[in-house]
């Protein structure tokens, strides 16, 4: 690195994408300080965390390359090789396998918390990294050289300052970015499910007209049996939610079981409940002068695909590849046309995803026969169809033409 390592840049936020940020920029040399709000992250024991993350290809080579991959606990990750989408009012599937794309799997399945305190652990060998938690960010302020940033009394300064701080994001309002929100209409609810039949590393999905369900395969656990625990994602209008939640196990269960049609056989239910209202949003921008947002502060998407999370870890490889570019050239971290690059290179992406996503819940909402009979027959004919298919699966894998390097595998 050739740059001016006395650069400072500041992370607000210490989650999936504000920590990755920090390993990939301090792992070549940058000073990063990353402000997490939240306590320590600790590797998860014990029962399933609720809130869990699909990987995709391109995730996976992100946290392979930056050494985060070798922190966690595999017993504790669940790949897949097999994805099966279906219409409940009709005939409509499609199902893609891992050896129709080409690889050994079509993604992996993990709790955030675990992958959390993995890049937690990577960045206590960065000694250029300084990750604070429990670090409460009061104000930030714009100046000439950057941004002046309060927190827990201190001052501090960054030449350039990256707003992690989720859909909420403090920095996106310090910085007089519009965050436009919008209200999807669905709550999500989620929770942990034993099955009776295995999941055999099967991510499932049904579309519903009240909103999707999807069954995402978990780890083994040895109190449930091999491949008998899933997560479900329960998607839906706010009434039927809160109904949802409000049922007895025993009640839930049957509801859940005759949603899926049985394909796991009998559920029980293993954990709480949580619900989340879904709402969708997409910054006006996703720089200004010397700051940058990553993730969801600048995107918010529907999880029907399980795509937030890689969307936001991509965030962060750009970011931080354009900052690196300017810096070993000679310019600053905050140099704006890096700023503007980054911008060009996810903005455009993330909001073909997010309408994406909008139109499959819309066109799944519709009751209107002919709208019921074109979209079975269309996901028939993606079934059948190769290269359509194939364009698809390619999506879910998170290959693209723009990937960031390290979103790469290894050059042989």
């Amino acid at each position: 690195m050739t740059g001016d390592s006395e650069q400072h840049i500041i992370i607000v936020g210490g989650g999936m994408t504000g920590g990755l940020l920090g390993v990939l920029l301090a792992e070549a040399g940058l000073r990063v300080t990353v402000l997490d709000g939240a306590p320590e992250p600790v590797m998860p024991s014990g029962a399933a965390q609720l809130r869990v993350s699909t990987l995709t290809e391109a995730s996976y080579w992100l946290l392979r390359n930056s050494g985060v991959w070798d922190q966690l606990d595999l017993s504790r990750v669940q790949p897949y090789g097999a994805m099966q989408v279906w219409d409940q009012d009709g005939t409509g599937e499609v199902t893609f396998t891992a050896e129709e794309a080409g690889t050994d799997t079509l993604g992996w399945l993990l709790e955030n918390g675990h992958l959390t305190a993995a890049l937690y652990q990577r960045a206590q060998a960065l000694a250029s990294l300084d990750w604070r938690c429990g670090a409460s960010v009061e104000s930030a302020r714009r100046n000439d050289s950057g941004w002046d940033v309060m927190c827990g009394g201190e001052r501090l300064h960054a030449d350039l300052l990256v707003g992690a701080d989720g859909a909420r994001s403090q920095v996106r309002d310090w910085a007089g970015i519009s965050g436009g929100a919008s209200d999807s209409g669905h709550h999500a609810l989620v929770a942990t499910i034993g099955t009776a039949l295995p999941h055999q590393g099967c991510a499932r999905q049904v579309f519903m007209e009240s909103g999707p369900l999807a069954l995402l395969p978990l780890y083994s656990d040895p109190t449930q049996g091999e491949q008998r625990q899933c997560s479900i994602v329960w998607s839906g209008w706010p009434e039927r939610i809160r109904e949802l939640q409000q049922y007895d196990a025993g009640r839930f269960a049957v509801e859940l079981q005759a949603a899926v049609a049985d394909v796991l056989g009998e559920v029980t239910l293993l954990s709480e409940r949580a619900v989340f209202p879904i709402q969708p949003r997409h910054a006006s921008q996703y720089v200004a002068p010397a700051l940058a947002l990553v993730g969801d502060a600048a995107h918010v998407i529907h999880p029907l695909a399980g795509q937030g999370v890689n969307l936001g870890l991509l965030d962060a490889a750009v970011l931080a590849e354009e900052v690196l570019r300017a810096v070993d050239t000679g310019l600053g971290c905050a140099d704006r046309h890096a700023l503007a690059r980054y911008q060009r290179r996810r903005r455009g992406e993330n909001l073909v995803m997010q309408n994406a996503m909008r139109g499959f819940q819309q066109l799944f909402e519709q009751r209107a026969l002919p709208l019921r009979w074109l979209r079975n027959t269309g996901m028939k004919l993606v079934d059948q169809a190769g290269p359509v298919k194939g364009f698809f699966a390619n999506r879910a894998l998170g290959r693209s033409a723009d990937l960031p390097q390290r979103a790469r595998p290894p050059q042989r």
